[in-house]
């Protein structure tokens, strides 16, 4: 088998998900490949996926173990050569999966292959950046963001990055014995800069390859449940920073996160943003700096 494709279930409304398999089933590559549907407790899950079961392999958690361990227990039944992670609120061209795999195979240097993502309007996704660190997270938000939404897709070109998204990331299952593709440590978020990191670190490049395109509607499983998305995000940030940065980082991370929480939760009168303040507040004061 030349590709397995691996997409986790768990909050999706039934018609994003179900546009996802309709376009990923229909692609027209030029090889075999698996489609593996991990469900992470999913409500109405085989309502959702009642016209695809026929034609995709299903992987069932009792509980939602997050995205990395999801992602995880799909690679660990896959049995295809190259490991593509699909996010379950995309759509793929029908040559999206014959273009990652081709350009993968033409660089065998090659750790990780993310394409150009587009928002559903077909404007451009910003869905690479340069190597993680404090000054690379500025100027993303700051700068390269701003710039993506009007830039045309069209003048992208191939080039080496510190990191693609994780909404569709091809990489080799050689890499990875036994399935542990992601740090799973990591519930939600910064589980692709992680994982570009340490392919980065073993000597293995990290590509953007905008030949290949899919479209990516982008928060679709996780914007019901902003506190918690919230308070996930700054514990996979600080694990991440302690794991790949140099400790001065992390310790100028802390401090900037105290002061922007602690001045919400003085300033803010929603209870749900005062929520998760005091969540990352509590966060910061236990999270080790070394």
């Amino acid at each position: 088998m030349k590709l397995s494709v691996i997409l986790v279930v768990s909050r999706e409304q039934q018609p994003v998900l179900r546009q996802a398999l309709a376009s990923l089933l229909a692609s027209a590559a030029p090889f075999p490949f698996e489609v593996i549907v991990v469900d992470n407790a999913a409500a109405d899950f085989e309502s959702k996926l009642a016209p695809f079961l026929e034609r995709i392999r299903v992987v069932r958690n009792p509980e939602n173990l997050g995205f990395t361990r999801g992602n995880n227990r799909g690679a660990a039944v896959a049995v295809g050569e190259f490991l593509l992670f699909l996010n379950s609120d995309t759509r793929v061209f029908a040559d999206t999966l014959a273009r990652l795999v081709a350009f993968a195979e033409e660089h065998p240097d090659a750790g990780a292959v993310g394409p150009l993502v587009l928002n559903d309007d077909r404007s451009l996704q910003l869905s690479y950046g340069r190597p993680l660190s404090l000054f690379s997270e500025f100027w993303q938000k700051a700068v390269a963001a701003p710039l993506a939404r009007r830039r045309r897709p069209e003048g992208l070109q191939v080039r080496q990055v510190g990191w693609v998204s994780g909404c569709c990331l091809l990489t080799r299952a050689a890499y990875f014995p036994g399935g542990r593709v992601f740090d799973e440590h990591i519930f939600l978020y910064f589980d692709d800069s992680e994982l570009c990191a340490r392919l980065r670190s073993q000597g293995r490049a990290v590509y953007f390859h905008p030949g290949a395109r899919m479209v990516h509607l982008g928060g679709a499983s996780v914007s019901s449940m902003p506190a918690r998305t919230a308070v996930e995000y700054r514990r996979s940030q600080l694990h991440v920073y302690r794991k790949h940065l140099p400790a001065w980082q992390l310790k100028v991370l802390k401090l900037y996160l105290w002061l922007k929480f602690r001045w919400k939760l003085l300033r803010s009168r929603n209870s749900e943003e005062r929520s998760a303040a005091e969540q990352i507040l509590a966060l910061l004061k236990n999270f080790p700096s070394d």
